[in-house]
């Protein structure tokens, strides 16, 4: 019996080692086996080089590394949406990423040199020396809520951290009553999570961000500004790396790459068409849009 039993562990064995071997044997037929390569995939062509970019084969991109979600320091590296989209810029562009911390001169460290393009600008940063692309993030001061489905009424508070924009526009369009500050943004998101308050205010972005990062279950029910958008700062006078920045935003926002990258920090794509604007944003936005009428009025007469 146990002269059988070896006989068969035998057999099983051989069975097994030719299997092995011509298994090996119709991979190597395949190119696949020891001596093969790692594939790596193929890197665009670079569409700028110096002096379009300061240094050939390098986009170097200014960012903050004290901005989160945009971008901030994780174990040792800067992270962020910013991050991830100028990565993303990059490798569209055929060119490797240098993230250099600006801290917030953005525009100077566009003026001196230091970098070739710079992240997160508003269309109120355009200028004589600095261009800006279209937005590769909507934003502008939302509100929050969890219960309510409708902008707030006179009398209910509306948290917002201190010092910031979103608490000035509580300020201006509900007057100081309304407005109750808190220290930081989580902190407001947990009284209105604890139903302390049935509004927060913040900037879209990162409110959503904190709310994710919280598992908060608020969302965005109006907007106390026109939207705007974060935007890419080239040099006024570089129209090359103008053009070459474009078209690559351009691209990595209609293949979806922006909509991952969305999806990665703030948990979904934002989208902030259709959202009711306080009545005093609706009223700033019809001036602003009567103004801009008038002026292109005035131009084509002008012109005529």
């Amino acid at each position: 019996m146990k002269r059988r039993t070896s006989l068969a562990v035998l057999v099983f064995a051989m069975c097994a080692l030719v299997a092995c071997l011509t298994g090996c044997s119709q991979l190597q037929q395949l190119g696949i086996g020891s001596q093969q390569e790692a594939y790596t995939p193929q890197k665009n062509a670079a569409v700028v080089s110096s002096p379009t970019i300061g240094e050939d084969g390098v986009l170097r991109v200014g960012v903050s590394s004290s901005n989160a979600p945009f971008s901030t320091q994780a174990n040792g590296k800067l992270a962020g949406i910013d991050v991830d989209v100028a990565a993303a810029l990059a490798t569209q562009m055929g060119l490797d990423l240098q993230l250099v911390d600006v801290g917030a001169d953005a525009e100077g460290a566009l003026k001196d040199g230091s970098v070739d393009i710079v992240m997160g600008l508003s269309s109120d940063d355009a200028s004589s020396t600095t261009a800006v692309t279209n937005a590769y993030l909507p934003t502008a001061v939302a509100l929050f809520s969890i219960d309510a489905t409708g902008l707030p009424s006179k009398g209910e508070q509306i948290e917002a951290q201190s010092a910031s924009m979103s608490a000035w526009e509580v300020s201006n369009q509900y007057g100081d009553t309304q407005l109750k500050s808190a220290s930081d943004l989580k902190s407001a998101f947990t009284d209105l999570v604890g139903g302390q308050v049935n509004y927060v205010a913040s900037d879209a972005i990162v409110g959503t961000y904190v709310s994710h990062s919280m598992g908060a279950d608020a969302r965005i029910v109006g907007l106390m500004q026109k939207v705007d958008g974060y935007r890419i700062g080239v040099g006024k006078s570089n129209a090359d790396l103008q053009t070459a920045v474009s078209n690559a935003l351009s691209t990595i926002s209609q293949n979806g790459t922006i909509d991952v990258i969305e999806q990665k920090w703030l948990g979904d794509t934002i989208d902030l068409s259709g959202y009711a604007l306080t009545p005093n944003a609706e009223k700033a936005a019809s001036i602003a849009s009567s103004s801009s009428s008038s002026s292109s009025s005035s131009s084509s007469t002008t012109g005529a």
